[in-house]
């Protein structure tokens, strides 16, 4: 009897430690899938991706797709959401999260914890108007990758630089500025080389110098009329000029959101 006790104690202490040590990310996936989009193996590819992400940065980047959200606040219903389902990183809940309502047709972006500091208002908006074209139609896997692949590029340039990036440190502002030179570099070179080339030209001082024999016999000046141009300058979409992160009463950053 006392050995059938022993024996049940230490089958009890196993499966306590079983239980204790499955990994959190089985319980809690990155990628939520609650309407059915993705088969099985573009999901488990977009998790092992959302993973690699945020492996290693503090910072859990999620992808969730549910269907119809009513007439709920895309925003609200996100930040509930991630509440109630304890997401993020650590003791912060550090974590950036997606919602895409696919019955609803609307968007948000989330983040919490480190996950503010880690991406500001400016590279937000640049990866929903990356991801804005393919919910539009329809392309929810491209959606998913584009995401997870953004997240990743910002999380290793805040990891790299000490600082996410921002208004003023655009990770395509180096690749631009090198596209630039380098080209303007060649054709001032050979500009150069042309103007060396025409030491001996001498500016002409007369028409008749460049078409000898042509002679004008009348001249007239008459009115025909006039050429007016109009040029559509379409209002400027208002972007976050001053930089940073704004933060709301319950501690979340990211956008707004709207509809697709």
């Amino acid at each position: 009897m006392k050995y059938c006790k022993k024996l049940f104690a230490l089958l009890a202490a196993a499966l306590l430690c079983m239980a204790l040590t499955l990994p959190a990310g089985a319980a809690a996936p990155l990628v939520r899938d609650e309407c059915g989009v993705f088969d099985a193996d573009t999901l488990a590819d977009l998790e092992e991706q959302a993973e690699s992400a945020s492996d290693g940065h503090d910072v859990d980047v999620y992808f969730l797709v549910v269907d119809d959200i009513g007439d709920a606040d895309q925003r609200d219903y996100a930040k509930n959401y991630y509440i109630s389902n304890g997401l993020g990183y650590g003791d912060e809940q550090s974590g950036i999260l997606f919602l895409l309502a696919v019955g609803s047709r609307k968007y948000v972006t989330i983040t919490y914890g480190e996950g503010v500091t880690a991406f500001t208002d400016y590279r937000i908006e640049q990866q929903e108007d990356e991801i804005l074209p393919q919910l539009s139609d329809e392309e929810w896997a491209d959606a998913a990758y584009t995401y997870i692949d953004m997240c990743d590029d910002a999380l290793d340039y805040y990891a790299d630089h000490g600082e996410p990036i921002d208004v003023d440190n655009d990770i395509g502002l180096e690749d631009l500025l090198i596209a630039m030179i380098f080209p303007l570099g060649i054709s001032a070179f050979i500009c150069l080389i042309l103007y060396h080339r025409m030491k001996t030209a001498r500016q002409k001082t007369e028409a008749d110098e460049y078409m000898p024999g042509f002679t004008l016999r009348v001249k007239r000046d008459r009115y025909t009329h006039t050429t007016r141009e109009r040029t559509y300058d379409p209002p400027q979409k208002e972007s976050h000029s001053s930089g940073g992160s704004s933060v709301d009463s319950d501690g979340f950053g990211g956008s707004s959101g709207g509809s697709f």
